[in-house]
């Protein structure tokens, strides 16, 4: 596994430090690499980080991320997918790249600087040993990088235990849909061009079962044939009959799987209970937190209600006008999410709201449309929402227009 790391590290030491690319000066006829991201995904990104990118996919852009999660890049080199991921889970969310890769991570670092994003970190490491604690982010992604790794199962005994219960591996990588010729899998310049280390699909999908996960999906993103010009300069060491037997053998693919949730026992782990007022301080910061407003929860803290876990673990708020409900304020504990507590929450906030004569129920969200459709909740436009609700609303100032309307029957 040594010698395999160490032509990775050189090979990419050399791509960032002396400039050498793919093929020429424009990676974007590398069969991998190139074209892999749209235009307005980069806006305001530095203009040649994609030109430093080695990826086979575009993972941020499969892969739904939400307000204030918590990301892990395995093998970031110059951080691209890094600064994309910031910038989804947004200033409360934090975004981690981990490369072995001196000179990668100062790229990354400098690009990080150019584009003025903070809520991103590079460490270095390597992906068979995370530098990270158990159960730490919500979301692992990855470009590219574990096909390069000698020890693909401790890569996903790894990222498996620094994902948090209910967490979600989201990767773009090579995988071979038939065995490759015994002298391309040796050919070590083929190990740092993302071929020869590349799995099987369904040695991919067993590794991932052993190593815990669940609801594995692999899902081809791109068919290569490397016999072209542009394939014969990515893979200079390898004979035109050896690019010749290649042709068809490998995809890219988008691959998902989940780390089972945790569920937490109600009664046992938790209680549900009507906030008290020396729950305010608690409450405001859970949901500064989680990027929420605070405005208003002061006046209406009597239709909150919080999750007590041996403390404030989660939250909802409820406001009434009439026969009309307002949800607003779910936020749960970055360290408690994927457990239930919110899915119990946002039950016993529909329930209030019923006990209290509500005959519908709206909320307005930036971050949670996705989550609220389960309980059948439809989209409508944001004068839709009775004035009265929304005049006795502190979120008539505090949820932008921009945000989704929607509303339920009750």
């Amino acid at each position: 596994m040594e010698a395999i790391r160490e032509q990775v590290r050189k090979k990419y030491a050399a791509v960032i430090t002396e400039g050498q690319s793919c093929c020429g000066s424009d990676c974007s006829c590398n069969p991998v690499t190139g074209n892999l991201y749209q235009t307005g995904e980069l806006d305001g990104l530095p203009a040649d980080l994609v030109a430093s990118s080695f990826g086979c996919g575009n993972p941020t852009a499969l892969a739904t991320l939400h307000a204030g999660e918590t990301v892990l890049d395995l093998g970031s080199g110059a951080g691209l997918d890094v600064l994309l991921s910031a910038r989804r889970v947004g200033p409360c969310g934090k975004a981690y790249g981990l490369d072995m890769t001196d000179e990668m991570l100062a790229a990354a670092r400098a690009n990080q600087n150019r584009a003025g994003i903070t809520n991103a970190e590079f460490i270095k490491g390597h992906i068979e040993a995370i530098p990270l604690p158990d159960n730490a982010v919500d979301v692992i992604v990855s470009n590219c990088v574990i096909n390069l790794s000698g020890d693909k199962d401790r890569v996903l005994t790894e990222a498996y235990r620094v994902l948090k219960p209910g967490g979600r591996l989201a990767i773009s990588d090579i995988v071979l849909v038939r065995p490759l010729p015994p002298g391309i899998q040796q050919n070590l310049a083929a190990w740092s061009g993302c071929v020869a280390g590349a799995l099987e699909a369904e040695d991919y999908r067993r590794k991932l079962k052993a190593a815990g996960f669940t609801a594995v999906e692999l899902v081809t993103t791109r068919v290569y044939d490397f016999t072209d010009e542009g394939a014969a300069q990515f893979l200079p060491d390898l004979k035109p009959k050896e690019r010749q037997a290649l042709r068809g053998a490998l995809i890219s693919a988008f691959i998902r799987a989940k780390k089972p949730a945790a569920l937490l026992t109600p009664g046992t782990d938790y209680s549900l209970r009507p906030a008290r007022p020396d729950d305010l301080p608690a409450i405001e910061s859970l949901l500064a937190a989680s990027g929420l407003p605070t405005d208003g929860v002061a006046d209406h803290l009597s239709t909150f209600c919080v999750a007590d876990a041996e403390g404030v673990a989660g939250v909802i708020g409820l406001e009434l006008a009439g026969d009309a409900a307002l949800l607003r304020s779910l936020a749960v504990a970055s360290d408690q999410r994927k457990r239930g507590l919110g899915n119990a929450l946002f039950n016993q906030a529909l329930d209030q709201a019923r006990q209290a004569g509500a005959m519908t129920a709206y909320l307005l969200t930036n971050t949670a449309q996705q989550f609220v459709a389960r309980w059948g909740f439809t989209p409508i436009s944001r004068s839709d929402i009775p004035a009265s609700l929304l005049k006795a609303s502190a979120l008539v100032a505090a949820c932008p227009d921009s945000s989704a309307c929607l509303q339920k029957v009750l």
